[in-house]
């Protein structure tokens, strides 16, 4: 393997680690009045927890909202349970971060 082979499979690697990075997501579940059913959000929040899953609680952000990585089974079984929730991005939970 010469040099110039390295040196693509190295820029390859980094350029997929960067899009993977841009494309981090996160499921923000907001329990202030805008949410359609509180109880139920608590329910994903602990389904969640209980497929070994991190949620954040925000308890200054929007009533106390929930937040996770973004995974399509949490997605699904929110709109199946009837959860209101919002896919951000990383640079917006990062705001509500700090």
């Amino acid at each position: 393997m010469n040099l110039n082979k390295i040196k693509y499979y190295i820029l390859l690697l980094l350029l997929t680690g960067f899009s993977i990075q841009l494309k981090a997501e996160k499921i923000l579940i907001p329990m202030d009045l805008s949410q359609t059913d509180h109880l139920k959000a608590y329910g994903i929040a602990y389904w969640t927890l209980k497929k070994e899953q991190t949620v954040d609680w925000l308890l200054n952000y929007r009533g106390g909202s929930f937040m996770t990585e973004y995974n399509s089974l949490i997605a699904n079984e929110c709109n199946i349970r009837g959860v209101l929730f919002e896919v951000i991005d990383e640079a917006h939970a990062s705001q509500i971060y700090s």
